[in-house]
C-alpha cells in the first residue's frame, strides 16, 4: 500500500467527481409539453363540437323559424288564410280569387313561389316552391330567400308542374318535428281524423284537398318491386285510374272519400325510416266544385288489407291478395270508393 506522507495527501479541494446525467428532468419538462398539447387539442375539439351542437340544436331552428314567420305574415296580411267564406260575407268565388291573389303577393318575394301548404293541427304552413327546370333538386336544402339550410323547402317534383292532374309535393320529415316530419303519423287513422282536409292553393287556383290513402313505399328495388308514383298526368283515363288504384290498394287508412277519373289529386312525399329509403306519402284530391268540403270523420278508419313493399312482410313477399287491374278489382267488389262513369 502507498504511503503519503502529510506534503504529499492529495487536496480533497482539488477532488474531481464525476456525475452522471439525470434524464428524469427532461423527460418531465417533454411530458409537459405532450400534456399540454392534447389538452389545447382537446379544448379546441370541445369548443368546436360545442359550436356545432349550438348551430344545429338553436341557432339553425331560430333561424328556420324566424323565415317561416317572416313568410306567414305576408301570407295571411295578403288574405291568404283559408275561412268560412259565409261567415266572412264572401262568395265562394270571392274567397278562392283572395287566396290565390295571396300566393301572387309572395311572388314579389321569389318568383318561385308557386303555392300554400296548410294542415290543419300540424306544424305544416309554408310556401311551395317551383326549382328551375335545369336544377330540380334546387329547394332541397335552400329556404325560399335561397339560402342555403338543411331543412330545405317543400317543393314541386319536376314531374307535376302546377295544374298537373296529380301534383308531387316534396319535403324532408326532420325529426326536429320541422317540414314533413308530421306526415309520417298519418298512417294512423286519428291522426287523419283531426286533418282530413289539406289547404293547398297555387297562383293559378284555391283549393282544398281530402285525403283519400296514406301509403308507405319503397324506393330501393332490393325491397320489392317499386311503384312509381312520381306521375302527373296521365295519357287516359283508363291509365289514370290504374295508377289511383295503385294509390287506393296501398292506403293504410280508409278515409271514405270517393275517387274518380275527373279528379284532380296531391301527393306529400317524405322520408320515412321504416326501412332504408323508405317514403310516406299522403295523397288527397280537390274538393270538386259545389261539393261540401268538410268530411264525415266518423268513416275514418284503418284499411284491412292494405299492401305494404315486400320487404315489410316476415315470410319477403307481400300477399296475393289484390288483383293486378283496377277493372277487375272493381268486378270483384273488392272497390267503394270509385264513382266514376268509365266502366259502368
Amino acid at each position: 500500500m502507498k504511503q503519503y506522507n502529510s506534503n504529499q495527501m492529495p487536496d480533497p479541494r482539488h477532488r474531481v467527481q464525476v456525475v452522471e446525467d439525470d434524464p428524469a428532468p427532461a423527460a418531465r419538462r417533454k411530458s409537459s409539453v405532450w400534456l399540454t398539447i392534447l389538452i389545447v387539442v382537446f379544448a379546441a375539439v370541445f369548443l368546436v363540437s360545442a359550436g356545432v351542437l349550438i348551430w344545429e340544436m338553436v341557432i339553425n331552428p331560430f333561424i328556420a323559424d324566424q323565415n317561416a314567420e317572416e313568410i306567414q305574415e305576408v301570407f295571411v296580411e295578403a288574405g291568404g288564410v283559408a275561412g268560412n267564406p259565409t261567415e266572412d260575407g264572401e262568395t265562394q268565388s270571392e274567397a278562392n280569387t283572395r287566396r290565390v291573389e295571396a300566393v301572387q303577393k309572395l311572388q314579389e318575394i321569389n318568383p318561385d313561389i308557386s303555392g300554400w301548404l296548410r294542415i290543419e293541427n300540424t306544424n305544416i304552413n309554408q310556401p311551395v316552391l317551383l326549382p328551375p327546370a335545369d336544377d330540380p333538386e334546387y329547394y332541397l336544402y335552400r329556404n325560399y330567400k335561397r339560402e342555403d339550410t338543411k331543412y330545405g323547402s317543400i317543393f314541386l317534383d319536376v314531374s307535376s308542374p302546377v295544374g298537373a292532374e296529380n301534383q308531387l309535393l316534396h319535403g324532408h320529415s326532420m325529426q326536429d318535428g320541422r317540414m314533413f316530419w308530421s306526415l309520417i303519423s298519418f298512417g294512423d287513422p286519428e291522426v287523419v281524423k283531426a286533418s282530413p282536409v289539406i289547404q293547398y292553393d297555387t297562383y293559378k287556383e284555391a283549393g282544398d284537398w281530402k285525403i283519400v290513402s296514406v301509403f308507405k313505399t319503397n324506393t330501393l328495388a332490393s325491397q320489392g318491386e317499386v311503384f312509381n308514383y312520381l306521375q302527373g298526368d296521365f295519357n287516359t283515363p283508363e291509365e289514370k285510374m290504374q295508377f289511383y288504384y295503385e294509390v287506393m290498394k296501398r292506403s293504410m287508412v280508409d278515409t271514405g272519400v270517393d275517387l274518380n277519373e275527373n279528379d284532380s289529386t296531391i301527393m306529400l312525399s317524405t322520408c320515412s325510416y321504416e326501412y332504408d329509403e323508405f317514403r310516406t306519402v299522403v295523397v288527397a284530391r280537390k274538393v270538386r266544385e259545389g261539393e261540401d268540403a268538410n268530411v264525415d270523420t266518423s268513416q275514418i278508419q284503418a284499411s284491412e288489407n292494405p299492401l305494404f313493399p315486400d320487404v315489410w312482410y316476415a315470410s319477403g313477399s307481400a300477399p296475393d291478395y289484390w288483383p293486378e287491374k283496377f277493372e277487375d278489382a272493381l268486378a270483384a267488389g273488392m272497390i267503394d270508393w270509385y264513382t266514376g262513369s268509365l266502366y259502368q
